[in-house]
């Protein structure tokens, strides 16, 4: 079934409300979100950055005009022309109005700091209702605003269900499960214990076989994740693969592979070339089946993997979040990532390039979910 994009009317505060949840994929609460209106060609508009920041954070003197100088200077990569606000809170929608309270507080001072904004093109989000800050067209927005279910029920909310997309209930929740029936993880982990042992023995000259085959278990649970409907993997499998990703050379082949959809050669220049080209835009973003496929297989790695064992694999879901525009996903599975494995290099690097604000290189002169501002 065909679907057409998605089309928002910007002066439609319910199209904006129910679309904007689904660039972070959980709906934020006690934050500041905007969503930036760029002109990619003359006369054409369309909706570019979103970021989100914590209300509690922007309350705190000096951490405000730091978010609007780091999120203007994104905003000047692009051709931006305006940009709408939200901010979702606990306060009445009459308090955060007449700026009172937390959100009403950081809202006026954001508004007064942040180029592009306008009081009209402010919206607030409260656990009862939705409106807008001041209301540039009639009728005006009721009192205690509008109902919640205009939002989850809206044409928006519809055609991004349609295309598969789903809100997480949490910003916490966009983290990666560990729950597994006891028995295939106790498999998981008795093969990824021999996978390690065996790793220590293998002679230098034989290293280039093992990868080889690795590969081409992690080829096949690609597959078979794309193409069957209920994919129940081996157990013994998923350890193996979790214990390998110790090796520098093969997890870089399968993070190259996860992000261009080719695989490489291990240690060859071709996947070297593939991370500098996530960067320069020289790698072009796989088919969304294939990052969905590269995805679960990923997820059920980490679920199969022993206590504090999983920081490689969870580190790779990051990139690939990451690399997807998911920078809030990215964000919680870094940290995951090196809760579990504090040593992980290639999670530190990925915490590197999400508080640079670095855009995935496919991104070109749009814009994408900016990672440092989640």
């Amino acid at each position: 079934m065909d679907i057409e994009p998605v089309t928002l009317k910007l002066d439609r505060a319910e199209d904006l409300l129910a679309y904007l949840p689904y660039r972070f994929g959980y709906v934020p609460t006690q934050s500041l979100a905007m969503l930036t209106v760029i002109e990619p060609a003359p006369g054409e508009v369309a909706v570019g950055m979103a970021s989100r920041l914590d209300l509690a954070d922007l309350a705190t003197p000096t951490v405000l005009p730091q978010a609007v100088a780091g999120i203007r200077a994104q905003m000047l990569q692009d051709p931006t022309v305006g940009a709408l606000t939200v901010v979702y809170a606990d306060e009445p929608i009459a308090d955060i109005r007449a700026g009172q309270g937390v959100a009403g507080g950081v809202l006026e001072e954001w508004l007064a700091q942040m180029p592009f904004t306008d009081r009209r093109e402010a919206f607030i989000v409260t656990p009862t209702g939705y409106a807008c800050l001041e209301c540039a067209h009639v009728p005006h927005c009721p009192y205690e605003g509008y109902p919640l279910s205009r939002l989850t029920e809206s044409a928006v909310a519809a055609r991004m269900v349609l295309e598969g997309e789903s809100l997480a209930p949490s910003r916490e929740a966009l983290g990666c499960p560990r729950d597994v029936d006891a028995e295939r993880l106790a498999a998981a982990i008795r093969a990824a214990d021999r996978e390690r042992r065996a790793m220590r023995k293998r002679p230098g000259d034989q290293q280039q076989r093992w990868r080889r085959r690795i590969l081409d278990l992690f080829g096949v649970a690609l597959a078979e994740a794309m193409t069957q409907r209920r994919w129940l993997p081996d157990p013994a499998v998923l350890g193996r693969l979790g214990a390998a990703m110790a090796d520098p050379h093969l997890r870089d082949a399968v993070v190259a592979w996860t992000v261009s959809g080719e695989r490489g050669r291990p240690g060859s220049d071709d996947v070297l070339a593939n991370f500098g080209g996530m960067v320069t835009g020289e790698v072009a973003l796989p088919d969304g089946r294939h990052r969905q496929a590269a995805r679960l297989v990923l997820t059920e790695i980490v679920r199969h993997a022993g206590p504090r064992r999983a920081g490689y694999p969870l580190a790779m879901l990051g990139w690939l979040a990451w690399w997807s525009g998911e920078g809030a996903r990215a964000d919680v599975l870094v940290h995951q990532c090196l809760s579990e494995d504090p040593g992980c290099s290639l999670g530190s690097l990925l915490v590197d390039v999400l508080h640079a604000g670095v855009r995935p290189g496919w991104v070109g002169g749009r814009s994408c979910v900016t990672p440092s501002t989640f």
